[in-house]
C-alpha cells in the first residue's frame, strides 16, 4: 500500500510543476547564412518579410515566376502557405505570398526571388529578417519530456507487477494514461519547435505602381466623375418616375382633405360668433 502513495505522491507532483510562461525573444538580426548544425546550440527560428514594387502588367508574371521557385525545391523544402492576387480597375494590383522554405536555403531563396523581380522592372522596397530565440522552449520540453518518461515507465513496471488493491491498480492505470496524454503534447509541442527552427517563414507583398504614377488614381477619379454623375441624375429620375402614380393618385386625395379641414374651421368659428 505505501508503494502505491508513492506513485501517486509522485504523479500529482508532477503535475504540479509549473509550466514556462515566459515571452520568446523577438528581434531584427543579419541575416543567416545557415542553420546551426549543433542541436545543443541556440535554437533560432528566422522569419523574412519582403515587399516589392512592380510596374503595371508585370505582377502575374513575376508572381508565376515565384511559385515556380518554390515548386523547384519541392514540398520537403517549400510550401506554400498563403496565396492572393488582387487586379484593381485603376491599376493599383496587389498581392501577397506566405512561404515556409528550408531555413538553410533562405537566404538564397531571397536572392532568387529579388532577380525574378529585377528582370522584370521592379525592385525590392522592404527587407526585413526577424529572429526568435526558442532556446529556452527548447531546453524546457526536452526537459519535460524525460521527466514524464521517466514517470511513465516506472507506472507501467508497477502496473506490470500487479500488487495492491483493486482501487490502487485503477488509480495507477488512470495516472499512466494522463502521463501518456501530457508524454504526446510534450512531443507535439517539440516536433512544432524543430519545425520552426528548420523552416523560415517568407511572406512577400507585391504593389504596382499604376500608369502615370502616383497620380493616376486622382485623374482617373475625375475621368469617372461624369459616369457617377449620370448615375445619380439617373437614379434621381428613376425616383421621380416611380414616385409620380403615387403622386396622381395621393395628391387630390391630400388637397380634399385640406379642403375639407378648412371649411370645417370656418363653419366653426362662425358657430362661436353666433
Amino acid at each position: 500500500m505505501k508503494r502505491w502513495f508513492l506513485v501517486l505522491a509522485l504523479f500529482l507532483a508532477s503535475c504540479g510543476s509549473p509550466t514556462n510562461s515566459n515571452k520568446l525573444n523577438t528581434f531584427d538580426v543579419e541575416e543567416p547564412t545557415a542553420v546551426p548544425k549543433d542541436e545543443g546550440g541556440p535554437q533560432i527560428a528566422y522569419s523574412y518579410d519582403l515587399a516589392y514594387r512592380l510596374d503595371p502588367g508585370t505582377l502575374d508574371a513575376v508572381h508565376r515566376a515565384h511559385l515556380a521557385l518554390c515548386r523547384s525545391l519541392t514540398r520537403e523544402r517549400c510550401i506554400v502557405m498563403e496565396d492572393a492576387v488582387t487586379h484593381n480597375p485603376r491599376g493599383d494590383d496587389a498581392g501577397n505570398l506566405r512561404l515556409l522554405v528550408d531555413a538553410r536555403l533562405a537566404g538564397t531563396f531571397g536572392q532568387q526571388l529579388d532577380a525574378r523581380v529585377t528582370a522584370a522592372g521592379g525592385a525590392l522596397q522592404t527587407r526585413r529578417v526577424t529572429a526568435e530565440d526558442v532556446t529556452k522552449q527548447v531546453v524546457d520540453v526536452d526537459a519535460r519530456l524525460r521527466a514524464k518518461q521517466a514517470l511513465s515507465d516506472r507506472l507501467f513496471r508497477l502496473i506490470q507487477n500487479g500488487g495492491g488493491s483493486v482501487g490502487d491498480l485503477v488509480a495507477a492505470e488512470k495516472a499512466y494514461a494522463e502521463v501518456q496524454q501530457d508524454l504526446d503534447a510534450a512531443r507535439s509541442l517539440r516536433a512544432e519547435l524543430q519545425r520552426r527552427v528548420a523552416m523560415s517563414v517568407l511572406t512577400i507583398a507585391y504593389a504596382v505602381t499604376p500608369a502615370g504614377g502616383v497620380w493616376a488614381p486622382v485623374r482617373t477619379a475625375f475621368g469617372q466623375g461624369g459616369d457617377s454623375f449620370a448615375v445619380s441624375a439617373a437614379a434621381a429620375i428613376t425616383f421621380v418616375i416611380a414616385a409620380t402614380p403615387w403622386l396622381v393618385i395621393v395628391g387630390p386625395a391630400i388637397w380634399l382633405l385640406i379642403l375639407g379641414w378648412r371649411r370645417f374651421r370656418r363653419w366653426r368659428a362662425s358657430r362661436v360668433r353666433a
